[in-house]
């Protein structure tokens, strides 16, 4: 997520060769099981620390709450509370959002535990990002994508579930098949839902005028926002022009 304050210093640490940063160095032993780290990400705003790992159950991304982590506010064990109160919204299956395969206590804290996808995000703060591919692809391509993530969200909104805290970080592009891919939707909230928070911690771009308002009703519109916030992300600065044709249309200047 963006628009935060600047960046806290931590100290770097690493795992099977991987550096990754913390305020402090955590305990990772019970990692041991599932493999080999390749990858981590750790200046999330969420309070986990995420790893890449390869072993007997193949590739994992883990998601752990419980380390004090160079970019989260709060107190890990507020962060251990958001990522076990946000397993049940992942309970079901959708090609759009990220397979989750296990959770429980993990270390000082706990564990969600993903299948892997070889994916780019669509927008990264640190590191390669798919924003410039997606905008080049086939038009008709870029819009199956986003037509997914769509397709996402309405069947999340028939259970009540709402977009709260969306970002295009939280989007993942599998160009090898074509597809999209929801990885993050922690801070969502089944409705009734209210801003308890006032301005919540995500991109202004993507936010709607109920999340900047504690104690607000966040419902259908908040996630109506968000996806149309993500269709002029994506299109916006797109090299095609494809809005309208003839008198109505218009063209790039």
């Amino acid at each position: 997520m963006r628009d935060q304050e600047t960046e806290s210093i931590g100290n770097e640490y690493t795992i099977d060769g991987v550096p990754y940063m913390a305020l402090e160095e955590p305990d990772l032993s019970w990692l041991r099981p599932y493999g080999t780290v390749f990858q981590t990400i750790d200046r999330q705003y969420s309070g986990n620390l995420c790893f890449g790992v390869e072993g007997r159950f193949g590739r994992l991304f883990i998601k752990y709450a419980g380390a004090k982590t160079v970019n989260y506010r709060g107190k890990p064990q507020y962060a251990v509370s958001a990522l076990k109160d946000a397993m049940p919204l992942y309970d079901r299956e959708h090609p759009a959002l990220t397979k989750l395969l296990a959770h429980g206590p993990a270390g000082d804290g706990y564990a969600a535990i993903f299948s892997w996808r070889d994916a780019l995000p669509l927008h990264a703060a640190h590191g390669p990002s798919a924003m410039n591919r997606v905008r080049r692809l086939p038009l008709e391509k870029s819009l199956r994508m986003l037509d997914m993530v769509f397709d996402l969200h309405a069947d999340l909104a028939l259970d009540g579930i709402v977009a709260a805290g969306f970002s295009d970080d939280h989007v993942l592009i599998d160009f090898d098949r074509e597809e999209a891919l929801v990885c993050d939707i922690d801070h969502y909230r089944f409705k009734p839902a209210y801003n308890d928070r006032g301005r919540a911690g995500s991109s202004s771009r993507f936010m709607s005028p109920e999340e900047y308002e504690k104690g607000a009703v966040l419902d259908e519109t908040t996630t109506a926002y968000a996806m149309a916030a993500l269709a002029f992300a994506i299109f916006r600065d797109s090299p095609r022009s494809f809005v309208g044709s003839g008198p109505q249309g218009h063209s790039r200047r």
